[in-house]
């Protein structure tokens, strides 16, 4: 596999590992937290010969350095299924009881992380055949949810903010909305943003629900922007103040890199 020449692998506990696991695909970079320069990620499509564990056990198998030791190793889920529950609400011994009051039947492993300031867990599953590889396979691995970083990159975004405003992430054919009221967190929750029409639809009723002001409150777009082009036109014709975020990466990023990379990665590395 071809790294690039700064990354030894040799001394790969200097070095955070950090795997996504999206629907369809499957993702892992390397960098130094020490290192600005010292940064790789690589993304492989799922095929249709293979199931989605199968293909993430040839990309690990194939590639053959998953299992050594790096200083962080990171499996981040990118999925729609996830609850946000407050932490003086938080219970370990409950969260299967928590999470399946917003999902019926939900499958797999039931996990959580805590968002930076402690304010919020976040409880997401994963496929029971996977972490169970993933944790033979890897050297001690947390596992996290793509909503986390978000989550954090704009609690910091509505710092100061006196209106209202409602964050638009458009990744992996989905759109993360968050919505905030001061620093209160008014809603988080991502859908499937195929149709143009339907994704249009969903955040205007977001901002209807929420008593969102067209002309005070804030949209604020963040991802794959270039991709909604038809959905931000209307949204500009509805909503007065529409902002686009701008990232700071603590890594190096070519201009393709920072065009492409997801918000919720760029979001970590700005930490």
């Amino acid at each position: 596999m071809f790294l690039p020449e700064n990354i030894d692998l040799g001394h790969s506990d200097e070095y955070n590992l950090s795997i996504r696991l999206t629907p369809d695909g499957f993702s892992f970079y390397i960098y130094s937290p020490a290192d600005p320069s010292i940064f790789h990620f690589q993304e492989t499509p799922l095929g249709s010969k293979l199931s989605y564990l199968d293909h993430i056990k040839k990309v690990i198998f194939d590639l053959g350095f998953f299992s050594q030791v790096f200083n962080r190793t990171a499996v981040r889920t990118v999925s729609t299924q996830y609850t946000l529950v407050p932490d003086a609400f938080f219970d370990r011994k409950k969260m299967g009881e928590m999470f399946r009051f917003n999902f019926h039947n939900p499958q797999g492993v039931i996990l959580s992380e805590t968002t930076s300031t402690g304010s919020w867990h976040v409880l997401f599953n994963i496929q029971e055949e996977i972490h169970a590889f993933l944790l033979r396979n890897l050297w001690n691995p947390v596992f996290l949810h793509h909503i986390t970083p978000l989550l954090q990159l704009f609690e910091k975004e509505q710092q100061g903010v006196g209106t209202g405003s409602c964050f638009v992430d458009f990744h992996d054919n989905f759109a993360t909305v968050i919505c905030m009221a001061g620093n209160r967190l008014l809603s988080a929750n991502t859908f499937l943003c195929l149709n143009p029409h339907d994704t249009t639809y969903f955040i205007a009723s977001i901002w209807e629900k929420l008593h969102f002001s067209q002309t005070n409150d804030r949209l604020c777009l963040s991802g794959e922007v270039d991709k909604q082009k038809m959905v931000i036109d209307i949204l500009k014709k509805l909503i007065r103040r529409v902002e686009y975020i701008n990232l700071h990466p603590g890594v190096m990023l070519n201009e393709e890199q920072r065009s492409t990379l997801s918000t919720d990665i760029q979001a970590v590395l700005c930490v």
